[in-house]
């Protein structure tokens, strides 16, 4: 998979696994008691963020972004539907590059 796609796939999957985590994972868990969901989300979430992670290290090493571009990509991850914009950044982004 090119870098430039695995980047917008994984900033949308590390997106949604984050708003799960915080809209029904720990609600779930702190108000109806019911942590098995956020023991299954939290990995989940965990694994997406890594390999989101490692395709930005990938991306920024092979030139396809620069330092600036790999920082706004890791702090947009932190924070809730930061993903979203992400890859809507992202996808005009590559757009530019391509013509």
């Amino acid at each position: 998979m090119m870098p430039g796609r695995a980047l917008r796939l994984l900033s949308i999957a590390e997106a949604v696994t984050l708003l799960s985590l915080l809209l029904i994972a720990v609600p779930l868990k702190h108000l109806a008691g019911i942590g098995e969901v956020s023991r299954i989300l939290g990995p989940i979430h965990g694994l997406t963020f890594l390999a989101f992670l490692w395709v930005i290290a990938q991306a920024w090493s092979e030139g396809l972004i620069a330092r600036r571009d790999a920082m706004r990509l890791f702090i947009g991850a932190t924070l809730p539907f930061g993903g979203i914009i992400n890859e809507r950044w992202l996808r005009s982004k590559l757009a530019e590059r391509q013509a």
